[in-house]
């Protein structure tokens, strides 16, 4: 479990790697602009003698910071620091730095790195028989699984909890026969390796779960749409049982069609890449996460981006992806003018992700899944979408089973014979 000593030491790391090192590449740059003006007149020592002591003080400067962040490792080690896991405030730093650097923290093994798991109060939960038993006591035959966004966690369902109203997950419980389980990722990894952990992790859950399970449903807020679309997508490739379960895919303000945020980013690495000067900023932008970069366009699966450097290049378009042969599925956007024509609600749509990548549906591309239902939300922000009453009312109302035309399938059974 990290600590806040062990995070304090992983930032002193990434400053030196980009604050320090940033630093040192600009004086670089400019220097040399200066100097070549200046050479034909002075010579090239001026330069030699500017450059040796430069390089002298940024190393000292480097110097100092990794050995501050070693001596707050050695602190952490000793039980100094809090523990990030124990208050909602830690565990939200942990997400963020995930989703900045998470697939590079997951593949040095680093502490801070998340890793896939069902969540209840706070806590990860193992998914065999007994822990799930103890877990969820009113366990049901169908189960909703819900999916945060980028640089969210499971306690995100509670923002912006209105006094009496409840979460998602509590009317779920309460007013239908889902139970609710909650799922915390590592965001920084790409969209299509958390869709695969989660296809492994749905069929572990419902081999563990204490009653024979008969439907599912996804919630998925802003990214955690796109991981259950790429979860669905591994789930029918690799001809497992679970996605015959499906009944609902819930997305909120998920950006089917990218995010414009993301392809700002970019373009705006790439224009600082141009000059020298400026090249080393760009270099910063470009440390961002994969998770972050699959955002551009929406990508759900590997084979939209394997052999690309999303960095230095645009992006392909995204590939179809079958939907699940039982679901419905609904593309809920929100917009911060109350219709979805205003100029506000066209230009900006909840400020992070635009209607139409919301709804899926492209001027030129028709809908990344035909027959997906839409609907809006106005006067309303991306992270409103976590806990508005008219959205929780409408998925009371879509896991209901009595208003689905969708043909009973049978029930998956518990595995027997002892924990997996």
């Amino acid at each position: 479990m990290p600590r806040t000593t062990h995070t304090a030491a992983l930032a002193l790391g990434y400053a030196d790697r980009l604050v320090v090192s940033t630093a040192r590449d600009v004086h670089r740059a400019v220097a040399r602009r200066a100097f070549g003006a200046t050479r034909r007149i002075g010579g090239s020592l001026p330069e030699a003698v500017h450059d040796r002591v430069a390089d002298l003080a940024y190393a000292g400067v480097s110097l100092g910071v990794r050995g501050s962040g070693r001596l707050l490792e050695r602190a952490a080690d000793r039980g100094i620091g809090a523990s990030l896991e124990a208050s909602t405030t830690g565990r939200y730093v942990v997400s963020a730095v995930n989703a900045l650097v998470g697939s590079e923290l997951a593949e040095r093994g680093d502490r801070h790195a998340i890793e896939m798991a069902v969540r209840v109060g706070g806590r990860d939960v193992e998914i065999e028989a007994e822990s799930l038993r103890a877990a969820y006591p009113r366990a049901t035959d169908r189960i909703a699984i819900f999916l945060h966004g980028l640089g969210e966690n499971d306690d995100s369902w509670r923002l912006a909890e209105r006094a009496g109203s409840g979460t998602y997950p509590s009317r779920v419980e309460d007013d239908t026969d889902y139970t609710p389980v909650l799922i915390r990722y590592n965001t920084g990894l790409n969209v299509s390796a958390n869709g695969e952990l989660l296809s492994a992790l749905v069929t572990r859950l419902i081999d563990a779960w204490p009653v024979a399970v008969s439907r599912l449903a996804f919630v998925g807020h802003s990214m955690g749409g796109l991981v259950a679309r790429s979860a669905g997508s591994h789930g029918v490739a690799g001809g497992t049982d679970w996605p015959r379960l499906v009944r609902q895919v819930v997305c909120l303000g998920t950006p089917h069609l990218g995010a414009p945020l993301e392809k700002a980013v970019h373009l705006g690495s790439r224009a600082l890449s141009v000059v020298p000067e400026t090249a080393p900023f760009g270099r910063i932008l470009d440390t961002r996460s994969p998770g972050i970069v699959d955002l551009r366009h929406g990508y759900i699966s590997r084979e939209e981006w394997s052999g690309q450097d999303l960095t230095r290049r645009w992006g392909l378009d995204r590939l179809a992806a079958a939907p699940l042969p039982y679901a419905d599925y609904h593309f809920v956007a929100a917009t911060i003018g109350n219709a979805p024509g205003q100029p506000a609600s066209r230009l900006f749509g909840d400020l992070f992700v635009r209607l139409p990548s919301a709804h899926g549906r492209s001027a030129r591309g028709g809908s990344v899944v035909p027959g997906a239902l839409t609907d809006h939300v106005g006067g309303a922000d991306h992270f409103a979408l976590l806990n508005y009453p008219e959205v929780a009312e409408c998925l009371v109302a879509w896991f209901d089973e009595s208003r689905s035309s969708l043909p009973a399938v049978p029930a998956v059974p518990p595995t027997t014979g002892g924990d997996p």
